[in-house]
């Protein structure tokens, strides 16, 4: 489950470089008025990719910047969105839900990783085990991430200069509906198991960090989405987080793109497999062409 996790927050949240090798797409056809684009990102890829991939030759030419949620929303109003879903009930606080545990060795492995130097396990009493577990994936991707900054985060930086250029923006979900997905989707007795877990296998779970962090490196969506199937005893995690959303995103991008040239920048996991937004797309009859 902690792969799993690290993979679906990491990408929220992958053989050969074919078939879905690739990070970057053109779409057209279908009597589309101009072409749209599909990038894939790593949401803790450093920026150095943007100029890497040329990816900002094809940004310029959209008229839409299109996201999993608007980027481009006050931060404080984001967090205000989000935080009833990371809030646990007054039965079920982390201490609750992690007796039994060994709770000062999880917090001294929990500050190894941890966003902020002193914070402590003690102090995110009424968070709910997925909203730790967030902190330590990222802290753990970041680790392994070369680069990374976390002032400038890939996503973002796309909504940014989408704004900056004047280009239209739109989101595919709320906050909230990003937030019921993330918190309460997986019971809350499994959210401790995998906190739990990933701070007792530390390596492992930086291992596998490490190597989703590779495939995307490499562009390889196939590798990603194997190594987001590992060790998953809650499919239906994956079903609400990745393949549900992709096919309620599939209802609005054909209109979308028909509407308005644009590009769509989501979590790189949303482009792979049969249930990917690439084949999504090939389906509706247009014409996908990975560039990059």
């Amino acid at each position: 489950m902690k792969k799993t996790f690290l993979s679906l927050i990491a990408f929220s949240l992958l053989g050969t470089m074919a078939g879905h090798s690739q990070i970057l797409y053109k779409v057209e056809g279908k009597d589309l008025k101009a072409p749209s684009y599909v990038f894939g990102s790593h949401h803790l890829s450093p920026i150095s990719i943007v100029e890497e991939s040329g990816v900002m030759e094809y940004f310029n030419q959209a008229d839409q910047v299109v996201g999993e949620i608007d980027l481009t929303m006050d931060p404080m109003a984001l967090s205000m969105a989000l935080q009833p879903f990371m809030m646990a009930p007054s039965d079920s606080t982390l201490s609750v839900l992690l007796a039994g545990e060994d709770f000062d060795a999880l917090n001294q492995q929990f500050q190894k990783w941890a966003p902020m130097p002193g914070m402590q396990l003690q102090m995110l009493e009424t968070l709910k085990p997925m909203a730790v577990s967030t902190m330590v994936a990222a802290g753990m991707s970041t680790d392994v991430m070369p680069g990374f900054d976390p002032n400038q985060q890939l996503d973002t930086y796309f909504f940014k200069s989408g704004v900056e250029s004047g280009k239209k923006i739109m989101a595919l979900e709320t906050p909230e509906y990003q937030g019921e997905v993330l918190f309460n989707t997986t019971p809350l007795t499994v959210q401790a198991e995998v906190l739990v877990d990933m701070l007792k296998n530390p390596d492992e779970a930086v291992e596998a960090a490490k190597k989703l962090s590779e495939a995307y490196k490499n562009r390889d969506l196939d590798s990603m989405i194997e190594l987001s199937k590992e060790d998953e005893k809650h499919p239906e995690f994956m079903e609400y987080i990745l393949y549900k959303r992709n096919a309620n995103w599939m209802e609005k991008l054909p209109g979308i793109i028909e509407e308005t040239p644009s590009f769509i920048v989501v979590g790189a996991l949303h482009l792979a497999g049969e249930k990917g937004i690439i084949e999504g797309l090939k389906s509706e009859g247009f014409t996908v062409t990975p560039i990059y």
